[in-house]
């Protein structure tokens, strides 16, 4: 009986699953400029994406905020939600890193106003 528990002991402990390596962080906080392009128009454009998923949109680098929002990240892209205070519409960005991680390029759309939408390239400053 004593043989019985040991064995019963001893194949838990070697059979408990092992636990699993954390999947890779890929942080992407930083700031990213470059040019939306839409159907009607091309303006700057750019993204600090900041500690706790925060993202700030200016036209400059050094400009104020234009739109505040939130985003999230892979390795392999950047989503940001954001609302634009210049005509009171709310984004969604959806983008792809570069191999080297330092282009985001992807595709806008506005969704208070649907006809709104377009491309956007960013590069990391």
């Amino acid at each position: 009986m004593k043989y019985l528990i040991f064995a019963l002991i001893a194949f838990a402990i070697f059979s408990c699953k092992k636990d699993t390596p954390l999947a890779p962080t890929c942080d992407a906080r930083g700031t990213y400029a470059g040019v939306a392009t839409s159907s009607t128009s091309t303006s700057p454009l750019v993204y600090k994406l900041k500690e706790n998923n925060f993202a700030v949109g200016t036209v400059t680098v050094d400009g104020p905020a234009v739109t505040f929002g939130g985003y999230r990240s892979t390795c392999d892209s950047v989503i940001i939600s954001s609302y634009y205070t210049g005509n009171g519409s709310y984004y969604l960005l959806k983008s792809a890193f570069s191999n080297n991680r330092t282009v985001l390029s992807g595709t806008f759309e506005n969704l208070t106003t649907i006809s709104d939408k377009g491309t956007f390239r960013l590069t990391k400053q």
